[in-house]
């Protein structure tokens, strides 16, 4: 690309950088990351009412495939950048090239998902209190691995150009259909499907990645799509994969790295006592149904930035970065009236029966109320998720830019300098109560928070170029 500046042209019919169109661009992806993180939420849901081992089980073995799930597709998501790059400089014909040397990280991705499914759950969960559950867990979600990096590849085609509605619609049905799923399976139909529990629900969930990644592949290979972004050129072109491997690949280890990090902590407070781990995979389960605003703005941030940084115009990132925190703020004082309250009556609607069956004996070993406790934890969870909210828009303009080492290095220490030693040293040596583990979540990502903002201000992020 030459190094003219080009102008860029907004996404949306508002002002470029604006709040309303940040809010145009991330709105659809938001619901799209809901509907997804819905099936994980429903699944929770399901086995709560199934039994609370299969709760927590879900959330150890769900953690750990998660990273490997998540590290994968954070890789092929790197479609979106470059299609964001591309679509800002007005190169459309070469907008396919991207995202097909993704869609073939996807198709590869099977070199490494099978072996984990067959090696990696009985190394990680043998001799642990849910073993078995864990196991089945784990493997399955690894053996559709490559359907969840697929989509992402995929999805990076719509979002990089601000199309993102058809997500929404898709990831709606795919949440229903694991709704269904989730229903037959968990629970079985007397004399036709035997129950499935934990195994059910990881199917249900597969089911749906394999409906969205279809459709995406249909939707994508369009003729009108051949021909005004060459979604046919399949070829593997290498400089353009060395180029979305190299800013991927440190983002896909980062995202591993940091939710192996979570996958530790909740495998400290499983050790600790059947408290620490139940009251931590409540959190957790808020965290991840709360966390598709955090996401999809940051997505969001990423595709405009990623516009605007094609075409030259880094002076329209603080208008990025203002608008995105805006944004973060009006979320914050939205989930507070969730956070802030008695939790006693949403937990119940959430986790009935085998949580209140355990509430009086928990009372009474702690000496306090069990759902003080719980309060505290929630408000933690809350300036935890505020804070992380903060750090997910700085990233989306760094992802834009291509400063995925910066990201790989920070964020993978961070969890494990300010989250997991800490917690080693202060709750689990000591045995302190839950509440304070999760106190400590707060504390590393406002440390982390800090760091992402030092690097955006000091602005060596600039000097990247992905198009040479």
């Amino acid at each position: 690309m030459e190094n003219e500046k080009v102008q860029s042209q907004s996404l949306t019919a508002f002002p470029e950088g604006s709040v309303r169109e940040l809010w145009t661009i991330s709105l659809p992806l938001m619901i799209s990351t809901l509907a997804s993180l819905m099936m994980i939420f429903v699944d929770r849901l399901f086995l709560a009412r199934y039994s609370l081992d299969a709760l927590n089980a879900s959330v150890n073995a769900g953690t750990w495939a998660w990273a490997y799930l998540g590290g994968v597709g954070m890789l092929t998501a790197m479609s979106e950048i470059f299609v964001s790059q591309f679509n800002g400089a007005k190169m459309h014909s070469r907008i396919g090239v991207p995202v097909w040397q993704m869609i073939w990280v996807a198709v590869f991705s099977s070199l490494f998902f099978i072996p984990m499914a067959i090696w990696m759950g009985p190394l990680l969960y043998s001799g642990t209190p849910y073993e078995a559950t864990q196991v089945d867990y784990f493997r399955i979600l690894m053996l559709f691995g490559p359907c969840y990096a697929l989509m992402t590849a995929l999805s990076g085609f719509f979002i990089g150009r601000g199309k993102t509605k058809i997500l929404i619609l898709l990831a709606v049905i795919a949440n229903i259909i694991n709704v269904v799923f989730d229903w037959i399976l968990i629970f079985g139909i007397k004399g036709i499907i035997p129950e499935m529990g934990v195994k059910g629900a990881a199917f249900a969930t597969c089911v749906g990645y394999i409906f969205e990644a279809s459709v995406l592949m249909y939707l994508f290979l369009k003729k009108n799509n051949r021909e005004e972004f060459g979604t046919s050129q399949w070829r593997f072109d290498s400089k353009t994969f060395s180029r979305c491997f190299k800013v991927g690949f440190p983002q896909a280890v980062f995202y591993t790295l940091e939710i192996i990090g979570f996958a530790v902590f909740y495998q400290m407070m499983t050790a600790l006592s059947p408290l620490h781990i139940t009251v931590s995979s409540i959190c957790q389960s808020i965290l991840i149904l709360l966390s598709f605003f955090l996401d999809g703005l940051s997505r969001g941030v990423a595709a405009v930035a990623g516009n605007f940084i094609g075409a030259k115009r880094f002076e329209m990132l603080k208008s990025v970065l203002k608008s995105g925190l805006i944004l973060q703020v009006f979320f914050s004082l939205f989930i507070s009236l969730f956070f802030l309250f008695d939790p006693k009556a949403s937990i119940s609607f959430l986790f009935p029966g085998h949580f209140e069956a355990h509430a009086e004996m928990w009372t009474r070993e702690l000496g306090m109320p069990l759902f003080d406790i719980l309060r505290t934890c929630l408000i933690c969870a809350f300036l935890y998720i505020s804070l992380e909210g903060v750090r997910w828009v700085l990233a989306g303009i760094l992802t834009a830019a291509g400063d995925t080492l910066f990201l790989l290095f920070a964020g993978a220490l961070s969890v494990w300098v300010f989250l997991l030693l800490p917690v080693y040293l202060i709750v689990v040596r000591h045995s302190f109560t839950v509440d304070y583990a999760w106190l400590l979540t707060v504390f590393y990502s406002g440390l982390s928070c800090a760091i992402y903002w030092a690097r955006f201000k000091k602005g060596k992020w600039r000097e990247i170029d992905l198009m040479k």
